[in-house]
């Protein structure tokens, strides 16, 4: 019986409860396994997967829906550098077994991952304390093979001190020239330098693989970033080295871009004062970038903030989903548009009006915007919208503005909008309308009744009550 059949058998036996905790499952395999079929070298390989959580990782991420063969590949290079040697296929090999005998992979898996011969004495050499992984308390079957197994353990351990012994002599004779010949096999290489990233750190890894896809957009009065290249990574790379998430925790990796502003030229997302918040706790953006990596313990949250101008503005490194007051409107591509239209204006009055009163309109850009100078408005989800409109009239060829109580602006279902002069210390009024962030459509109504100053013909003043009728301007903003 092969080594997969017979851990498949020993979880058949004990329950998959044998598989939680490292020790347990070791004092079972060395009691009901078929001794001299699998090398000491391969089961301490296979109690590695256990107690390093690589199989704890590959069996939530499968719970996750993710591809097995995709998953095997990622864990076994995790496991092999965490045992500080470069045997990935021995690694997968081990991880397919446990996974077969819990029957969540097929045979083929395997079959596919066949291990070279494991010495016993390779075990992990990464520093640093690793977390038990142990959720449930051992069954009284897997006790009863511990007590069993203790006469075995006092003799393996007398062996393992033989083997000690005479490594170390051959250490000696080989160091002193007495031993293989310099034209013999080459050392193992060295693996590359790992780190462990603590939890709730962040690291930059500088320029991305590759072109991310943007998932989430800030924008300020100043300055913007573009968030894109979301996602949860085994590990990554820097210029020193390969990092890995501490235990506990899970790497997500982030890129960052310029975004867009409300005052051009906008300035760099590295000059935006950006932090990255971690289950509550700010941390600011290190150097190192455009692209990052935060170690983020299971089951906390993970976001990236842009405080500025009072704006408390948050998106989720997760999933890219807008979690503080952000500002809706900044983000849209194109929050403008030239609506280029002009028509005549024919006022009445309470008394005779001369060629002179008629109204040549003209509307040009309409703009949706948030600040108003240094200040925005309460609601980040709103927005200002101003239209240009001026008239000119026969006798006097220069744009005017319309008083501001004469100028309205409507929803298709007819709603009038809060209207605003953005200018109230200045004697002309500078209007806007109040609008949801995602205005897209409305009306624009001129249309008001005042008493207006006249010159008679004698040289005279007198007034009369002058009324615009109803003009309606169509205004969208895809």
């Amino acid at each position: 019986m092969e080594t997969h059949h017979e851990l498949a058998a020993l979880v058949a036996r004990l329950g998959p409860a044998v598989l939680d905790d490292p020790q347990d499952f070791r004092a079972a395999f060395d009691d009901y396994a078929p001794a001299g079929r699998t090398t000491d070298g391969q089961v301490n390989l296979l109690t590695d997967a256990i107690r390093l959580g690589t199989l704890a990782r590959v069996l939530a991420q499968l719970a996750e829906g993710a591809q097995p063969r995709h998953t095997l590949d990622a864990q076994a290079f995790r496991l092999a550098r965490l045992r500080g040697g470069a045997d990935v296929m021995s690694a997968r090999w081990a991880l397919a077994a446990l996974l077969f005998a819990l029957g969540k992979v097929s045979e083929d898996e395997v079959a596919g991952s066949q291990p070279r011969t494991v010495l016993p004495e390779e075990r992990t050499v990464l520093a640093g304390p690793l977390l038990p992984l142990s959720l449930a308390p051992p069954s009284r079957e897997v006790e009863r093979s511990r007590a069993r197994s203790g006469l075995k353990v006092a003799a393996l351990v007398a062996v393992a001190v033989l083997v000690v012994v005479a490594l170390i002599v051959l250490a000696v004779v080989v160091s002193r020239g007495e031993g293989t010949p310099r034209s013999g096999p080459a050392r193992r290489a060295a693996p590359p330098d790992l780190r462990v990233v603590p939890a709730g750190t962040v690291v930059g890894t500088g320029d991305p693989a590759g072109a991310g896809v943007v998932a989430a957009t800030l924008a300020g009065r100043t300055a913007g970033v573009r968030v894109g290249d979301l996602g949860a990574v085994e590990q990554a790379e820097d210029e020193i080295g390969v990092l890995l998430s501490a235990p506990g925790s899970r790497l997500r990796r982030f890129t960052l871009a310029d975004g867009p502003c409300q005052d051009q030229p906008c300035a760099p997302w590295a000059a935006a004062g950006l932090a990255v918040v971690v289950d509550g706790m700010a941390v600011p953006l290190p150097a190192g970038g455009p692209s990052y990596v935060v170690a983020v313990p299971d089951g906390a949250s993970v976001e990236l903030r842009l405080d500025a101008d009072g704006y408390d503005q948050r998106v989720s490194l997760v999933d890219g989903t807008a979690t503080g007051r952000n500002i809706a409107v900044l983000t849209r591509p194109d929050p403008q548009a030239d609506l280029d239209a002009d028509l005549v204006l024919r006022p009445t009055a309470d008394a005779p009006l001369g060629p002179d009163a008629v109204r040549s309109v003209h509307v040009g850009l309409a703009r949706l915007f948030f600040f108003n100078g240094p200040r925005g408005l309460r609601d980040p989800g709103q927005a200002y919208l101003a239209v240009e409109v001026t008239y000119t009239t026969p006798d006097d060829p220069r744009p005017r503005g319309f008083e501001l109580a004469e100028l309205h602006l409507e929803a298709d279902d007819g709603t009038a909008f809060p209207r605003r002069d953005l200018s109230p210390d200045t004697p002309t009024p500078d209007p806007a309308f109040v609008v949801p962030a995602s205005f897209t459509s409305g009306t624009l109504v001129i249309e008001g009744t005042r008493r207006v100053t006249t010159r008679t013909s004698t040289g005279g003043t007198g007034s009369v009550l002058l009324t615009l009728p109803r003009t309606t301007i169509g205004v969208r903003i895809d």
